[in-house]
């Protein structure tokens, strides 16, 4: 009875083998998808309102049990931007709508400036925003590491 089985099992592992030797040396096919309408290879909708005109900018008022991440896909869902940094603009603008600048914290009934392409891209390389509420670089702004 053992060597029955330890013929079966060796037999499996013969076939095994040989189905992974006719695996590696099987061509590999690569499909392509045609790109839909008004979106690039990139993955940037270039129909988005945002993306179309980078310096379109929206006004949202904030009404009860919505999330930040709500307003995001609402707003940014389709454009092909990523949205965590999106989600840090949003913050860093609008320190007035957000319990001590967590995004998680969201007031009702505020209005949040959603910031456009380019306000998002001057945050970003650290260029005072004509909306933001800080100037950057001070003191506030910086991360310290406290303890070892």
């Amino acid at each position: 009875m053992k060597q029955a089985l330890f013929m079966l099992m060796a037999s499996g592992i013969c076939l095994f083998s040989a189905q992974m030797a006719m695996a590696q040396s099987a061509p590999i096919v690569v499909l392509e998808y045609p790109t839909f309408t008004g979106e690039n290879v990139d993955g940037v909708n270039r129909d988005h309102p945002f993306i179309e005109n980078a310096n379109h900018s929206i006004k949202h008022k904030v009404s009860e049990a919505e999330t930040l991440s709500h307003i995001i896909t609402n707003y940014y869902g389709d454009s092909g931007l990523d949205l965590s940094v999106v989600k840090m603009a949003i913050v860093k603008v609008n320190k007035h709508a957000f319990v001590r600048g967590n995004a998680n914290f969201l007031y009702a009934d505020k209005v949040l400036h959603l910031p456009s392409l380019n306000e998002i891209r001057d945050l970003v390389l650290g260029k005072s925003a004509g909306k933001s509420s800080s100037s950057g670089g001070g003191r506030s702004d910086q991360i310290y590491f406290i303890g070892g």
